[in-house]
């Protein structure tokens, strides 16, 4: 895997994506090819940092306040995750210019707890049972003014 520069950022890869995060649980849907993810626990905060546009040094630092770690395994895990998001195209890198660091602010443990959760490895499931399902919704079939405008014929 090749090293991820820190201060890259990704961005959700919506139209083409959309996701909803209930009780600490994000769900990812490609529409473009029908397949869902789910990802918990570390993967959301991960996915949370990406939808505020950190960089990758962001997601390791913002992770290192909220959990306990080895800096390098933190660091070691969100490039492998961010890696397997981009190879399922649910993130795309960000098109801005490479600027200074900024500090994503974390979700910060509850203070009456006496030290900081453990780190887990993130994990993105992926289901394809409802591919058929998902590709036959009819938000496929508009044109550039979405749904439900039904794309023309002719129009290709």
């Amino acid at each position: 895997m090749e090293k991820m520069l820190h201060n890259s950022a990704f961005r959700i890869n919506t139209p083409r994506v959309v996701h909803q995060t209930i009780d600490g649980e994000t769900i990812i849907i490609d529409f473009d090819n029908g397949a869902y993810f789910s990802i918990a626990g570390v993967g959301a905060v991960i996915w949370e940092q990406i939808a505020q546009n950190a960089s990758v040094n962001d997601i390791v630092h913002a992770l290192t306040q909220r959990y306990a770690g080895d800096h390098s395994d933190i660091e070691t895990e969100v490039e492998r995750f961010l890696s397997e998001l981009q190879c399922e195209a649910l993130i795309a890198p960000l098109d801005r210019a490479p600027s200074a660091p900024r500090r994503a602010t974390p979700a910060m443990p509850d203070p009456n707890l006496a030290s900081l959760p453990a780190f887990q490895a993130p994990s993105l499931h992926k289901y394809t049972d409802m591919q058929d399902l998902l590709l036959l919704d009819p938000i496929h079939e508009v044109d550039e003014q979405g749904w439900p405008i039904r794309k023309d014929a002719t129009s290709g």
